[in-house]
């Protein structure tokens, strides 16, 4: 659907339309959502539970808990700090296969690090169960909402650090957390499939530490495959630099560190001076003068273990699900929006060239703070941006508004459309549409609030053939307008909504119809005899109706 910019004489030949009612639907929704955050658990080790005979495992809901305050330790740990060749054979790197033309071919791949001599993988949620619920909205990155699951992960190790790892294990996910970005995996089986006993696996371990233990300035050891410089184990050192908190999970969430932590160290191995794992890399951030890096703090790791430790599910206290009855409707296009209550200024239909910012103002119903809400902008049929964020304003309210910019520059013209997905199936929940570039009417003589209105789309088809037409344009006029004399000499500021068919024949006029209020309309088609009328919608019709129009030559 594109937006004409064409001269009065231009527009005449192309003008059409006697709108038939065929049939109703409801296609337009609305849809936002949120995210959670952990906390840190107690500093001392708890008793492993003992195994139960209960036929079926109990969900765990791990209870956020706030992070102890951090004490200076008096003492150093006891016991011998480990080997780096025991750290090394603990280092694992993970595999990442999905089955193609029925053979599993790697993917991505990732670290991790083997916390217990059964064979227990410490990871990241993104090396091996990237569609965790939380994890798009962590790093903002709507792939993860869309994206596939591995069908196999594969565990591979390494005698020395000399030589690249051998992939030995098939391992099975057992918990993730995707607002923490934390996975536990378990060895299940050798490279054949055949199940293994995990008593009899004896593997080379790290011994878990207290991530509220470290300070400013300890150091920190690394360890993974970074996959830059080669396919063999990388080490890396560095200091801790600081902490950062996460919403809704709690302070020390992340460790800062100077340490190197390159794609592919992801879910691989932080140890303090002791040899004892205190965080997880997880990701970095370019900075003037170097990068900082971040790990997940290992305390915020004890719920997942302790879950898979007992074979019981794990349910994260940090992603909140949605209400089901998320509803955003379209209020107004707007030049800009308030900061008090983002309601709108200079609301508008449409936009004129040379245009900076596009505003979309919405009222909401239905929502849940700290759910996960995903917006995307599309210029006619290409994405331009999409946006994952926790939703933190509360369950309903007048305005809320999403917008679109080019860093201050004029933005492209045409036809755009803001969509809204929310819940935890991220459903479409509001969606509205307007046109840059062709006069950019701020008329307001009519309502263009859709819950006082009625969305239009439809099909045109070839009235003999019954194909589609692409390429027809539909107008509707402003109320009022002598639908003759604008035939004879059409203007753009009597157009109130404008729309173009596309290959399959469909059209969507982006703002919605006022009830009880009547548009002259023409709809038509180069080398067609033009079909005009007029349309009016009632109390009784429904939000949005779907016009099946035919064009005669």
């Amino acid at each position: 659907m594109k937006r004409i910019h064409n001269s009065p004489l231009q527009l005449l030949f192309l003008l059409m339309m006697l709108f038939a009612f065929t049939s109703f639907a409801c296609q337009l929704g609305t849809a936002l959502e949120t995210t959670p955050t952990p906390r840190a658990r107690d500093d001392e080790a708890e008793e492993e539970p003992e195994p139960t005979d209960e036929p079926e495992a109990t969900p765990v809901v791990a209870t956020p808990v706030a992070a102890e305050p951090v004490v200076e330790p008096e003492v150093e740990p006891s016991g011998a700090p480990a080997p780096i060749e025991q750290l090394q054979a603990a280092t694992v790197q993970i595999f990442a296969k999905q089955v193609i033309n029925g053979r599993p071919q790697t993917i991505w791949t990732g670290s991790g690090t083997i916390v217990s001599p059964d064979g227990t993988i410490l990871t990241n949620a993104h090396v091996a169960a990237p569609l965790s619920a939380g994890l798009a909205t962590l790093y903002n990155d709507p792939e993860m909402l869309f994206g596939d699951e591995p069908d196999q992960l594969v565990v591979a190790l390494s005698a020395s650090a000399d030589v690249p790892p051998t992939e030995m294990y098939i391992a099975e996910l057992a918990a993730a957390d995707g607002s923490l970005d934390l996975a536990v995996i378990e060895i299940t089986a050798d490279l054949d499939g055949n199940p293994l006993d995990p008593a009899t696996l004896d593997l080379p371990f790290v011994e878990i530490g207290d991530s509220n233990s470290i300070r400013l300035g300890d150091e920190i050891r690394i360890l993974g495959y970074p996959g830059a410089g080669g396919e063999t184990i990388t080490f890396t050192r560095g200091n801790v630099a600081g902490f950062e908190s996460q919403n809704r999970v709690g302070d020390r969430a992340w460790i800062k560190t100077d340490a190197t932590i390159s794609p592919g160290n992801s879910g691989g191995l932080g140890v303090n001076a002791a040899g004892q794992i205190i965080g997880v890399p997880s990701f970095g951030q370019e900075a003037i003068g170097g990068a900082i890096n971040r790990l997940r703090a290992i305390n915020y790791a004890q719920p997942l273990l302790e879950a898979a430790a007992a074979n019981n599910a794990y349910e994260s206290p940090y992603v909140v699900a949605g209400t089901g009855q998320e509803n955003f409707v379209h209020v107004t296009w707007a030049d800009d929006f308030s900061d008090a209550d983002q309601c709108a200024i200079g609301p508008r239909n449409s936009y004129p060239s040379n245009t900076t910012l596009a505003v979309a103002i919405f009222e909401f119903s239905g929502m849940v703070d700290g759910e996960q809400v995903l917006v995307a902008w599309w210029l006619e049929d290409e994405l331009l941006s999409s946006l994952v964020l926790e939703w933190n304003e509360g369950s309903s309210g007048d305005c809320t508004a999403f917008y679109f910019h080019n860093y201050g520059d004029p933005i492209a013209n045409g036809n755009y459309a803001v969509e809204i997905y929310a819940g935890g199936d991220l459903a479409l929940v509001g969606a509205a549409e307007t046109a840059v570039g062709s006069g950019g009417s701020n008329s307001t003589t009519t309502t263009n609030n859709s819950k006082d209105g009625v969305f239009v789309e439809g099909e045109i088809l070839d009235a003999d053939s019954g194909k589609p037409l692409s390429g027809a344009v539909v107008f509707v006029l402003q109320p009022g307008t002598d639908l003759d004399a604008w035939l004879d000499n059409p203007t753009d500021a009597e157009i109130f909504a404008f729309a173009e068919t596309d290959q399959k024949g469909y059209f969507f006029l982006p703002e919605p119809l006022a009830r009880g209020v009547e548009y002259p309309g023409v709809a038509g088609l180069t080398g067609y005899y033009n079909n005009e009328g007029f349309l009016e919608f009632s109390a009784d019709d429904p939000d949005s109706v779907y016009l099946t129009l035919e064009l005669s030559k």
